[in-house]
């Protein structure tokens, strides 16, 4: 029998900084002018591999995007991720921006709230309220929110991100910061990649698990890529059916990336 082959996870994101930090609540949280409160911008949801990856373009306005680039690099300080593939992490390299903020996370949520209930129509993903559980009676296993713990990446020239998949993360729902008080069973299900830039190279690839190709590839492997777009965002399955993926490497420019994940929880 042959062997399984072993595939680099990318695990539970670095803890954010101490929410008890004596610095001031604002050095916590995102500044709510980053995301605009009149864009009524309607999305259209396109499948970049069915049932698996979607894609919308403009979720975010060039000025918005703009301004999480100019906040990210003259307000606040980058950390340096650099890691050499191992067995089971992969190769990385960038800097990372990382805040806990729930407010931010929900109204980013708001923001793409129609196309992720318009994904999760074809993802076959478990409804945890189908448990045997009297207090699950009449609800439901859905997206609820956003991830408050909202990751910036930078890549620059030559730097990427090996073949890996993205693991599901049990969210702690608890405390007045909470959007909803009546949630069970957070957990993320779909991770959700903001592009605020655009640059050569760079591409999100998936690897498809046979090499029969298709629609949209680039490439006689099968695999199936989406070039970093300014506004754009992707959405992607992780967990138990998350396709292997990489960040290929920056040939010119730098690409800029808001990273979270959309949360479920019964309710």
């Amino acid at each position: 029998m042959a062997k399984k082959k072993s595939v680099a996870r990318n695990g539970p994101p670095a803890p954010p900084a101490n929410p008890n930090s004596t610095k001031g609540n604002c050095d916590r949280l995102f500044p709510e002018t980053l995301l605009s409160k009149h864009n009524k911008q309607v999305l259209h949801l396109e499948d970049l591999i069915p049932n698996a990856v979607f894609v919308a373009r403009n979720a975010l306005s060039s000025k918005e995007c703009e301004d999480w680039i100019n906040y990210a690099e003259n307000n606040s300080g980058w950390d340096v991720v650099a890691h050499p593939a191992t067995k089971w992490i992969a190769h990385r390299e960038c800097s990372r921006i990382q805040k806990n903020d729930w407010t931010m996370a929900h109204r980013l949520f708001t923001r793409i709230q129609q196309i992720v209930i318009d994904a999760s129509k074809q993802l076959d993903i478990f409804d945890k309220s189908s448990r045997i559980n009297s207090s699950y009676e009449n609800k439901s296993y859905q997206p609820v929110t956003c991830n408050p713990n909202l990751r910036l990446y930078k890549y620059t020239k030559g730097q990427w991100f090996g073949r890996h998949i993205d693991d599901t993360n049990k969210i702690e729902w608890k405390g007045s910061d909470t959007p909803y008080t009546d949630v069970s069973e957070a957990q993320t299900e779909i991770t959700v990649l903001f592009y605020l830039s655009t640059c050569r190279g760079g591409a999100t690839r998936f690897h498809l698990p046979n090499s029969t190709k298709r629609k949209g590839s680039k490439g006689d492997d099968g695999s199936v890529a989406f070039a970093p777009t300014q506004g754009a965002v992707l959405l992607h399955v992780h967990g138990d059916k998350c396709l292997e993926h990489e960040a290929e490497a920056v040939v010119d420019g730098i690409k800029y990336v808001l990273r979270t994940d959309i949360v479920y929880g019964v309710c």
